[in-house]
């Protein structure tokens, strides 16, 4: 646990940022509570415009990788911020960064000085489940080159889905699947409690793999997808499609909203427990389940409850760890299940389902 929470664990993008955009409606006057990760969740939100993002992780690096994508965007044109933050190719990283870093905290400073590799790699894909994907895509490359060019030259649902069902989706993918989705490999390759710590003892995560897989390629364009194209190429395609957040149309609106976001090393439980009543508009989780015991998840609940405006609006996603809200809240809450079923299918992050709700009352 110590290790993870001193590691750059997600560095690219492993959320859809459109689906929260979707399930949170956010408005110019809007307060946000946005759990950090690679902050490419955050970015995205930012687009909306709203009043404020509190940017949160528990894990401090993860915050400075975001810092480091604040300033880059604050401080770089959109061809420089691409290149330097590794999506097109650079000799000058560590010239950029040195005119930069003056812009930030003293504790990401100290971080990103004494990392300097991975500015001058690109940190993008310096996360620990990105260096993963680059593993699992170089196995797929190898493997079924032609194959892959195929599936992402499609240009309809239906093609990508036949070529899936009739060539892809066979025996020794399968095998693939349950090799690198055994709980031990979780456990001690990836070593990310989230997804190991908390999950059923009969949960068995291959299926599972298998099933979203197989759900996904028929309502999920891959070759428009960010998320498959970094699970299958181990890369962003720019030609192809890149985040929100990193869309050229997009950048003047970060830059001109950027320091709405401020950041917040603690966790999530204990920054809601410290919060004044109607702190927030909008809850952007991401999967905190898979990373909290029964009582730790009744508790954050218990916080957004106790810190949410009324008609606030929340959305949690969950990948091997499915919850529900805990009963004595459920009355604070109304859920929206046709839009939760609705960006389970569309999302195309692929693995995730969502939780997605609107206060309809707040504790006293």
């Amino acid at each position: 646990m110590d290790s993870f929470l001193n590691t750059i664990n997600y560095s690219s993008y492993n959320e859809d940022g459109t689906s929260e955009l979707k399930a949170l409606n956010i408005a110019p006057n809007d307060n946000v509570l946005c759990i950090t990760g690679s902050g490419a969740r955050t970015l995205d939100l930012l687009i909306a415009t709203p009043n404020s993002i509190i940017s949160i992780d528990y894990n401090p690096t993860q915050n400075f990788l975001l810092e480091l994508k604040i300033t880059a965007i604050r401080e770089l044109s959109y061809d420089e911020f691409l290149a330097f933050i590794g999506i097109r190719p650079s000799s000058k990283r560590k010239t950029i960064y040195a005119n930069i870093k003056s812009s930030l905290s003293s504790e990401a400073l100290s971080f990103w000085d004494n990392n300097q590799s991975i500015i001058e790699n690109g940190a993008i894909y310096c996360g620990r489940w990105e260096r993963y994907f680059r593993l699992l895509s170089l196995a797929v490359r190898f493997t079924r080159p032609k194959l892959l060019y195929r599936l992402f030259s499609v240009s309809t649902i239906s093609e990508q889905e036949s070529i899936w069902r009739e060539e892809w989706d066979n025996k020794l993918w399968r095998i693939f699947l349950k090799t690198i989705g055994g709980k031990l490999i979780w456990k001690y390759f990836l070593r990310d409690p989230g997804f190991y710590q908390h999950v059923p003892g009969d949960f068995c995560i291959s299926d599972y793999l298998i099933n979203k897989f197989n759900e996904a390629v028929q309502s999920v364009q891959f070759r428009r997808s960010v998320f498959a194209t970094l699970l299958f190429w181990g890369k962003f395609i720019e030609t192809n499609v890149l985040p929100l957040h990193m869309q050229k149309e997009n950048f003047p609106i970060l830059k001109r909203n950027i320091n709405h976001i401020n950041i917040i090393s603690t966790g999530l439980g204990e920054h809601l427990n410290k919060c004044k009543p109607k702190s927030y508009d909008k809850y952007s989780l991401s999967d905190f389940s898979s990373y909290t015991n029964e009582v730790e998840y009744e508790n954050i609940w218990n916080g957004i409850v106790s810190t949410a405006r009324p008609n606030a609006r929340i959305c949690e996603r969950q990948f091997l760890v499915k919850r529900d809200i805990p009963t004595k809240f459920k009355h604070f809450i109304k859920r929206n299940q046709e839009l939760e079923e609705k960006l389970t299918r569309e999302d195309s992050s692929i693995f995730y389902t969502f939780l997605i709700g609107q206060i309809n009352g707040t504790k006293s």
